[in-house]
């Protein structure tokens, strides 16, 4: 839900309406972040679900707080300007 609105706000700080996903080069570094981070949200909950079900859950929790933890800072870091990333 953090992704999506930080598109959010980033549309409406650039003024670029849906279903555009093309502007200023700040929104678009946001706008692809969230798109690679939903894109692969629905294999880390199912190996977070099978991890439970077959495994400790404890240990599954904690690998899943540590997956949107660096997931929060891959936004971040994608969402930074390149030369800032360099």
């Amino acid at each position: 839900a953090y992704f999506v609105l930080q598109v959010i706000y980033a549309r409406r700080k650039y003024k670029i309406s849906p279903p555009e996903t093309t502007g200023h080069p700040e929104f678009e570094r946001i706008f692809r972040a969230q798109a690679n981070c939903s894109e692969y949200f629905p294999i880390f909950l199912s190996l977070l679900w099978v991890a439970g079900i077959f495994f400790h859950q404890g240990v599954a929790a904690g690998c899943g707080l540590l997956y949107l933890y660096t997931r929060f800072k891959y936004f971040q870091g994608y969402a930074a300007a390149a030369q800032g990333r360099l």
